[in-house]
């Protein structure tokens, strides 16, 4: 927390006062600068959503990837009001934060490891739409025909949990994925795959969830 400016405002202009930094558990961090303006200028003097922080602060140092997220009014004696700006992103010009891992205990959940989702919580800059390609586009081949396990009624799109989550190492496979056929059926173990996924934007990035569960797949003809 830092004061920065004392005296009034003059008309059109805002004063900082003070600017308070903290940062979520997945990295995210948030600044919250209080300006003091003139009432009568607050509506030309507040900031739109998603306005970069180095476009609007009057700060000396800026920041390119935060962004306006909420702002409040308090009017105050003197015909002055109290302006709070908050900003979410990243105070560093370039790279993302580690991804935060969680081990959930879940009942039915495991084959060759212990019954838990793995999930993820992470912040990424990428767009939502490159977020849900990347989640459903499938990676895991199957080690038989599509058409084969359309007519079974087989789950066909897996996707393979990434070892690396912005830098954070996930945890191995309790197996490596193997192929075993023989007699009249197939049996492919998969690994960890992708069980749900899901984000919220804030500011320019967006926090994204992803749950990921021991899978396999195949069929037995009887």
């Amino acid at each position: 927390m830092s004061a920065v400016i004392v005296g009034s405002p003059s008309s059109g202009s805002k004063v900082l006062r003070r600017a308070d930094f903290t940062t979520e558990r997945n990295g995210l961090e948030t600044l919250n600068e209080i300006y003091t303006v003139r009432t009568s200028d607050r509506r030309t003097l507040q900031p739109s959503f998603g306005t970069l922080h180095s476009a609007y602060s009057s700060a000396s140092t800026k920041f390119a990837r935060m962004a306006v997220e909420n702002f409040s009014f308090r009017e105050q004696d003197g015909d002055l009001t109290e302006l709070n700006v908050t900003y979410v992103g990243l105070t560093t010009s370039t790279g993302l934060p580690p991804a935060l891992v969680r081990l959930i205990p879940t009942e039915g959940a495991g084959i060759f490891g212990p019954p838990l989702t793995i999930e993820a919580e992470f912040v990424t800059d990428v767009s939502e739409s490159e977020f849900i390609n990347g989640s459903i586009i499938k990676n895991v081949k199957l080690a038989f025909p599509p058409q084969l396990a359309a007519n079974l009624g087989l789950n066909q799109n897996f996707n393979k949990m990434p070892p690396f989550i912005n830098g954070t190492k996930m945890p191995d496979n309790p197996r490596e994925p193997y192929v075993r056929s023989g007699g009249f059926g197939l049996d492919q173990y998969l690994g960890y795959v992708t069980q749900s996924f899901s984000c919220d934007r804030r500011g320019i990035f967006l926090i994204a969830r992803t749950t990921y569960v021991e899978a396999s797949t195949g069929f037995r003809v009887v």
